[in-house]
Formats: C-alpha cells, sequence, structure tokens
C-alpha cells in the first residue's frame, strides 16, 4: 500500500475482476444474500493466495421521492419559480431507487492456500458452479484494501439489477410512470 490511501482505494478499485456475477439481479421485492468469494495474490509472498468468503445482504431498493411543496424560494425570478412549479407538477416522475447492503461477518472466512492465483480461482469456480448457488459471485482484487473489492462488486450488481427492479416496480406497483 502506498502512502496515499486515496490512491489505494482507487487502485483497488480499478483491479477488481468479477469472474462469475450471481445469476439473478438484486431482488425487487426483498433482500438478497450474496455469497462472495474474493480471491487475491499476497504480494510479498510468490505462490500465495488467500481466498476470503462471506455474504452481503443487500436490503430491498427504497424509493425516494422529493417534495418539491417543501421548498421555499427567495430572490428567484420567474425562470426559477416556473422551474420549481414545474418539478411540483412531476414529482411522481423524479424518483430514485437508494440500495443499502450490509457485510456480515457471520459467515466470514478465510485461509491461505499455495498455488497459482488461475488455478485457485478456477477451483472456488468450479465449487460455486458444482453448489449450483445462484447469489454467489467469485472475485479477484486486491489483497489491501480488500473490502474495496466487495464495495465494487456492490455497486456493479446495483448497476446490473436497478433497470430489472425499476421496471418491477412499475409493473407490480405503479410507483414509476414511462411515458
Amino acid at each position: 500500500m502506498s502512502s496515499n490511501p486515496d490512491f489505494d482505494r482507487w487502485y483497488a478499485a480499478s483491479k477488481v475482476r468479477v469472474v462469475m456475477r450471481p445469476s439473478h439481479q438484486l431482488e425487487t421485492f426483498g433482500a438478497t444474500l450474496v455469497n462472495y468469494h474474493l480471491i487475491s495474490e499476497l504480494p510479498d509472498y510468490p505462490g500465495k493466495v488467500r481466498v476470503r468468503e462471506g455474504r452481503l445482504e443487500a436490503h430491498q431498493p427504497q424509493i425516494i421521492t422529493p417534495h418539491f411543496n417543501e421548498i421555499t424560494m427567495e430572490g428567484f425570478g420567474d425562470e426559477g419559480r416556473a422551474y420549481v412549479e414545474w418539478l411540483r407538477q412531476n414529482e411522481e416522475n423524479l424518483r430514485i431507487l437508494r440500495y443499502g447492503y450490509h457485510l456480515k461477518t457471520d459467515n466470514f472466512s478465510e485461509q491461505i492456500v499455495t498455488d497459482s492465483l488461475a488455478v485457485v480461482t478456477e477451483r472456488v469456480k468450479k465449487s460455486v458452479i458444482e453448489s449450483g448457488d445462484r447469489f454467489s459471485a467469485v472475485v479477484q482484487g486486491q489483497d489491501e484494501p480488500w473490502d474495496v473489492a466487495l464495495v465494487e462488486l456492490w455497486r456493479r450488481e446495483v448497476m446490473r439489477s436497478a433497470e430489472h427492479n425499476i421496471r418491477e416496480l412499475h409493473e407490480k406497483g405503479k410507483l414509476f410512470r414511462r411515458d
């Protein structure tokens, strides 16, 4: 690690490789458990690979609605006021989803094995496939700061699931209007 923690986090995020993503997207109407298998080489020990396993709990996405009726304005002209009025009239179309997650430590484990990164990764991937776990992910990342890889995995899963979640919310709950 360098003396610049911001650089270390950026570098760790940029080096994440999702080898196998969960076959299912994050649930729209309930929580999702994503079982992760994070594989990283030990930088100071050639031929040593750390395998961390645990789970991320994805909370049901929450809908956030702005409240434009609560906006007070001072010193704004007619155009600014007209725009806020338009926002008030179209408030139902300006909803966003908020995703939350919780890193669970109750199922956390780690082990160090002697082999190449490629061999260990293939072994873990094969094991996950054989288990049939639809909510497992296999990820390669930096050994330190290793938890950045989990946040990056989470970010990618949210991006992958958002459109599907919005479509389901629209179809089943009429929460989003598509024109």
